[in-house]
């Protein structure tokens, strides 16, 4: 490993923490819009369906058709995170998707309000990466694990704001123009955001060091990006680790999205559960979640990434092993005394089976180094993303022809991450440098 000393900062010790406490400002906050634009589609999904008169298998294709596009936005926003730099990839990524929301809210039908989420996906498709490049980039070794649960968790935050948004519009506004409002709400929000990282937002200075030792020739061939550093992905001894990881944020999207893209629709749809109560319902199980990321996190620090993303997973094997029976037995039943129903405890569990994601972030900040982290971040999460957070609800619920049973399929998830946490790399703790 090559490395090379970064300069020390201009504004000595107290602009080093004042950089460091902005980065973290802007990290915590994109993943909190990035959560709370996904759950756009998956909480209020009913109620899109009947305004925009479609099925709900349709709206069910937009969540497939967005994660697929932010596969697309992954890999350009990967690519340009580690080219022109980690902040204004990150300032792009917020103001699309933030435009995207504010011009759902306003689509007058379904074609348009399609492009609108396809627009959305590829805004998302920066915010990943370009969080955990720049946290692993300013973050000390110790408690890193913690701090970047703590950053994840906030994606699950988001994902509350757009319940308590969305719903609170619903109950003012009425169902038909209620959600219409929450994106439009939720998406001038993010706008701000996004302008303010502009201004406020500082580069990294790892990125920095590496681009100035570039430009002066000081860099050795065989540390240099290619023309198209997705390659670089796939030789030079990360190919394994970018499919493994690949593969394990598909697993983890599976566990979450099942529940993001049916959970509402099952309360309240299948068990006629009142809005409220569902509304209730969903909270708990995101504020479960939300524990489980930080928690998870702590837990890496000590036993390293691999094995705690592996206690984490045993979590979902039990919650969907247990909802499963229960379907199949047609047991799994709730409703406003949900507190009583075996089914919703065994959803409780399932949720806590998210707390992978409180690891996955600087694991695989970790592993790649300062001149693919962007884009080696991006690609792995977001091909999850599109696969399990898109392509999997679909799927599920054609196979399964029943939401209860399309739910039960998450189980997938949790088997597939304990048992590809086995064998993939894990470089916990590891001191991170510009060039390597």
């Amino acid at each position: 490993m090559s490395t090379l000393k970064t300069p020390a900062s201009t504004g000595g010790i107290t602009g080093v923490r004042q950089a460091t406490g902005r980065i973290l400002f802007f990290a915590f906050l994109g993943t909190l819009f990035d959560g709370a634009e996904l759950n756009l589609v998956g909480y209020p999904l009913s109620y899109l369906s009947e305004s925009l008169h479609v099925s709900t298998i349709q709206i069910v294709q937009v969540s497939t058709l967005q994660g697929f596009a932010s596969i697309a936005g992954g890999i350009l926003c990967g690519w340009l995170g580690d080219l022109i730099g980690r902040r204004w990839t990150y300032t792009g990524s917020v103001l699309i998707f933030g435009i995207a929301a504010l011009l759902g809210g306003l689509a007058p039908n379904y074609t348009l309000f399609l492009i609108t989420r396809l627009l959305a996906g590829i805004g998302m498709g920066g915010l990943f990466g370009l969080s955990f490049s720049m946290f692993a980039e300013c973050w000390k070794t110790a408690k890193r694990g913690m701090m970047g649960g703590s950053i994840q968790a906030m994606y699950f935050v988001g994902q509350i704001v757009t319940e308590g948004v969305i719903y609170f519009c619903i109950v003012r506004f009425g169902t038909h123009n209620g959600w219409r409002a929450g994106y439009v709400l939720i998406g001038a929000v993010t706008l701000v955001i996004g302008l303010a990282s502009a201004f406020l937002l500082p580069e990294s200075e790892q990125w920095r060091t590496y681009q100035r030792a570039l430009a002066r020739g000081r860099v050795p061939e065989h540390l240099r990006r290619t023309k198209v550093p997705l390659l670089d992905l796939f030789r030079g001894g990360y190919a394994g680790g970018t499919i493994v990881f690949m593969a394990l944020a598909t697993a983890l999207f599976l566990t979450t999205n099942s529940l993001i893209s049916y959970l509402s629709t099952f309360l309240i749809k299948v068990q006629k559960v009142p809005l409220g109560t569902a509304s209730l319902i969903v909270l708990l199980g995101l504020v479960v979640t939300a524990i489980t990321y930080p928690v998870t996190g702590i837990l890496s620090d000590v036993l390293r990434r691999k094995w705690a993303f592996f206690a984490s997973a045993l979590f979902g094997i039990i919650g969907f092993t247990w909802f499963l029976i229960l379907v199949t037995s047609h047991s799994a039943r709730i409703g406003t005394d949900f507190w009583a129903s075996p089914a919703f405890w065994a959803l409780m569990l399932c949720a806590g089976a998210s707390g992978g994601f409180g690891v996955l972030g600087i694991w695989m900040a970790e592993f790649f180094p300062t001149r693919l982290r962007s884009s080696g971040s991006n690609l792995s999460y977001y091909a999850g993303r599109g696969f399990g957070a898109g392509l999997f609800p679909l799927v599920a619920l054609s196979i399964a022809g029943s939401v209860p049973l399309a739910l039960a399929f998450g189980i997938v998830g949790p088997v597939a991450g304990a048992v590809l946490a086995l064998v993939a790399p894990d470089s916990t703790g590891r001191r991170i440098e510009a060039i390597e």
